[in-house]
């Protein structure tokens, strides 16, 4: 699937900001970002308005380097940033709730972090370097729409009546080497309801179980199962989609992504995808459990 992209808004303050600016377009692209920066995109001749219109509008998000200079630069309308300022306004004024403008501070010791024209968004503040792989973890997980806390389920409400739902747990069985049925069981239930609504009978599934002490986050589970994708000639296996209602999903006990597509067009033909990641320190759990 294709990776996320950012542009990168900065101004050019000095040779050694520039450089940091660069930096982290590299270290973002070793972590399945692409980039659009104008150091390695913009060559002599090219139409600079053009590549910045089109960097801001085409991009999955927006990292706005807001250093003094730059702020400065934004709210006076000066050069290049100022011109961007005009597009990301616009944007913003369409879709105000939008995230796909992300500030960074760095070298910006005014009391105005950020242009007034962005609002009140939250920023990663990238001023302290030895922060620096704090930070950089906080961003990718805002680019790669992976919260850094999972939100944990919503069960009823304690004068219902209602039992909450207990989540299953796959559990080792030591003997053996085999993970239990359960959780596999849970996830296929909801992808055959899935399939019920979508009005598709055909199905295939797929079901496996990694062995060893690896703790993986969220995020790691993400990557992993956008390298694990199986293209084929028509729908994919393990499909993963950059979109806020098919993408990747945070949960309690790992990640899971569920694509219904309908096309409304020529073809009417429907699609339907699901698939559940659990994190292994729920499997070594009960692992720990079953050898006490």
């Amino acid at each position: 699937m294709t990776a996320p992209t950012v542009f990168i808004s900065y101004s050019h303050d000095n040779a050694n900001h520039k450089a940091w600016v660069a930096d982290l377009a590299g270290q973002l692209r070793s972590n399945g970002v692409e980039v659009i920066l104008d150091q390695w995109d913009l060559v002599p001749g090219a139409d600079v308005v053009a590549f910045m219109e089109r960097g801001v509008s085409t991009a999955d998000k927006v990292l706005m380097i807001c250093s003094e200079d730059y702020v400065r630069k934004a709210e006076s309308g000066v050069g290049g940033v100022g011109y961007e300022r005009l597009i990301v306004s616009k944007e913003i004024y369409e879709k105000i709730d939008t995230t796909k403008f992300i500030p960074l501070i760095r070298n910006n010791k005014s009391p105005e972090k950020t242009p007034g024209y962005i609002g009140a968004r939250l920023y990663v503040d990238f001023t302290d370097d030895s922060a620096f792989n704090d930070r950089f973890q906080d961003l990718l997980h805002a680019v790669h729409n992976v919260p850094a806390v999972a939100k944990p389920p919503l069960g009823p409400s304690p004068f219902s009546g209602i039992l909450p739902t207990a989540v299953a747990t796959p559990v080792i069985n030591v003997s053996s080497g085999q993970v239990a049925l359960d959780w596999f069981d849970q996830q296929a239930k909801v992808a055959n309801q899935g399939l019920a609504k979508m009005g598709r009978t055909a199905a295939m599934e797929l079901r496996f179980a990694l062995h060893g002490t690896e703790q993986w986050s969220q995020l790691t589970l993400v990557n992993a199962v956008r390298q694990a994708e199986i293209r084929t000639f028509g729908w994919p296996i393990g499909i993963v989609l950059d979109r806020d209602d098919w993408g990747p999903k945070p949960r309690n006990d790992g990640v899971y992504a569920e694509v219904a597509i309908t096309d409304k067009g020529f073809t009417q033909s429907k699609a339907y995808d699901y698939w559940a990641f659990t994190q292994r320190r729920r499997v070594l759990l009960a692992s720990e459990l079953l050898r006490g």
